[in-house]
């Protein structure tokens, strides 16, 4: 996404609540409304983010805030594994399209990994 920010494996809610420019009640509303949100918890409850997951977290944030799009459109979007769909890029319904969505979803967490290193 182009954001830095500190090299760690896991982010509390307050950093990335100050990363994505939102209060932490919106973060955790958003758990409610995305499957691809689900931040692990520390022994104290505290919740913990990844990488990954911050970087979901600023796209849903630019979806909503910046290109206007409803908590719907947002799911349509990103898929309940956190893959991205591109705008023009329909959800496969062929049997043998489930490979091709295989494929995309692995190609783009080794796009995500590489951008981490």
């Amino acid at each position: 996404m182009g954001t830095t920010f500190p090299d760690k494996l896991y982010y509390k809610i307050g950093e990335v609540a100050q990363m994505a420019g939102v209060k932490t009640s919106v973060l955790r509303f958003w758990e409610t409304e995305f499957e691809f949100l689900s931040p692990e918890k520390s022994t104290t409850g505290q919740r913990l983010y990844s990488k990954r997951e911050v970087d979901i977290i600023l796209l849903v944030r630019r979806l909503l805030y910046d290109e206007k799009f409803t908590i719907e459109g947002v799911k349509r979007r990103i898929t309940p594994k956190g893959r991205i769909i591109a705008a023009d890029e329909q959800l496969p319904t062929a049997p043998q399209e489930k490979y091709l969505l295989l494929l995309r979803n692995i190609r783009d967490e080794l796009l995500l990994l590489r951008n981490q290193m």
